[in-house]
């Protein structure tokens, strides 16, 4: 555990964050040092600089004495200069100088055996007198140690707390993807109900939890599907499959001539293919269920697709003596594929026209809700059970009403898997005193 602190993501990534963090206080702390020194340097030139003007006043005043007594309280007087010089001719008449090559200006001494290095400002207060007035520079220097000192605790303190927070992260973040690990785990061993813990704190790896447990959900819904749909081949293929073997084996037991077998021989090509369907319709829901439909989608306009329906049934249910009207003025896009939108409403709509008395009234209705665009297929026909409505979208699972009808029960199945493919909810109004089935889709934004 202590050797993955330090190769996992958090610590490289504190690290990181670490490495730019010293970088910026190195140099901040160049600049600062660099500034301060300037700024107390500027301030030496600048006090030395009012003492000269100090000195020349007082000599302008009173001459030369007085200029001796302002250098002499200026030598005295807390907090001000270090240095200073008076001096006429070659001859020194104030300060703690000796006598020099007279400069104007700001002035700067290196450091000898007797001082430090100096820097001060230079003038003449009077065609043969020199004033001088400066300050050690070693102030400067200790000031940019003290700060210096204050900057390097500061970055030792701070790169502390940073290799700190980088093993507080690592190991937050060892967890978590531990405990992301050691679901896999379960999965990859058969839990199939295993999921990643979500702290709920909507982080990144909290989104990323939330989309692998999303995943694995769709993922054990369609191993659900698989055993469901070898389930229901295993039971419902059963007994066209036996029905099959029987008529076969009366066929080589009972027939004489060649016509009698080529009447056996149809009837089992017929029962053949009706077994072929079925798997074929099983397998189409199967696919759908897959998701693979949805790289294709592309925005569907719903008005012109019912219209276009109802077009199409309409002489179908005026054959059957349906009435089939539609009422859908609203406009509506959705992402689909059209193809299999049109395979749902045929659906629902050789339904209501199978499966319902002659005369029945049958409607297509296209209503907007907030954020949702409803399409609704109804007929004012005997209707279903309620106790039966959540049994109609079960794979083979036929009414015995409807046995008398040729199909095999998977219209209302392949309905819901085209709709749950869309985003969408298929749903039956129990309310409705015929039968209604509302198929409620995300409009496209």
């Amino acid at each position: 555990m202590r050797t993955r602190i330090f190769h996992s993501e958090g610590f490289r990534l504190s690290a990181i964050f670490a490495g730019a963090f010293v970088l910026s206080m190195l140099a901040m702390g160049v600049v600062v040092l660099l500034q301060t020194g300037q700024a107390l340097r500027d301030q030496i030139v600048q006090s030395s600089r009012s003492d000269i003007a100090a000195i020349q006043r007082g000599y302008a005043s009173e001459g030369l004495h007085e200029a001796r007594e302002v250098v002499e309280q200026l030598m005295g007087a807390p907090g001000g200069s270090d240095f200073f010089l008076l001096q006429k001719g070659v001859t020194r008449i104030a300060g703690n100088l000796p006598t020099m090559s007279p400069q104007a200006g700001i002035v700067h001494f290196p450091a000898t055996a007797n001082h430090g290095e100096i820097l001060g400002a230079g003038a003449w207060i009077a065609p043969d007198v020199y004033a001088l007035s400066g300050s050690s520079v070693d102030r400067v220097h200790e000031t940019q140690s003290h700060i210096l000192r204050i900057l390097l605790w500061l970055f030792a303190g701070s790169l502390l707390l940073a290799v700190l927070g980088g093993i507080l992260v690592s190991r937050s973040f060892l967890r978590r993807t531990d405990a992301m690990a050691r679901a896999c785990r379960a999965i990859m061993d058969g839990d199939l109900r295993a999921r990643i813990p979500v702290r709920g704190t909507r982080d990144e790896l909290d989104r990323l939890a939330g989309t692998i447990n999303e995943m694995l959900d769709r993922i054990a819904a369609l191993m659900e599907n698989i055993g469901q749909v070898t389930n229901d081949i295993a039971h419902d293929l059963r007994t066209p499959v036996t029905h099959l073997r029987q008529r076969l084996e009366r066929a080589k037991t009972e027939c004489i001539d060649s016509a009698d077998y080529e009447h056996a021989l149809d009837a089992a090509i017929e029962k053949t293919d009706e077994i072929l369907t079925l798997f074929a319709a099983l397998l189409r829901i199967v696919q759908i269920e897959g998701g693979s439909r949805r790289a294709a989608f592309a925005p569907v306009e719903l008005n012109p697709l019912l219209h276009h329906m109802r077009d199409l049934f309409a002489p179908v249910a005026e054959a059957a003596s349906h009435h089939l009207r539609i009422d859908a003025e609203s406009r509506a896009a959705i992402r689909g594929d059209r193809a299999l939108l049109v395979q749902l409403f045929s659906n629902l709509i050789e339904n209501a026209i199978i499966h319902t008395p002659q005369g029945t009234r049958i409607a297509i209705v296209l209503a907007l809700s907030q954020d949702r665009v409803i399409v609704t297929i109804s007929d004012d026909g005997p209707g279903v059970p309620p106790e039966e409505h959540n049994k109609l979208f079960q794979r083979l699972y036929r009414r015995e009403a409807s046995r008398a009808h040729p199909g095999h029960g998977l219209g209302l199945a392949m309905v819901s898997a085209i709709a749950d493919l869309h985003g969408a909810q298929a749903t039956i109004d129990s309310r409705h005193s015929g039968f209604a089935i509302h198929v409620s889709f995300p409009i496209t934004s």
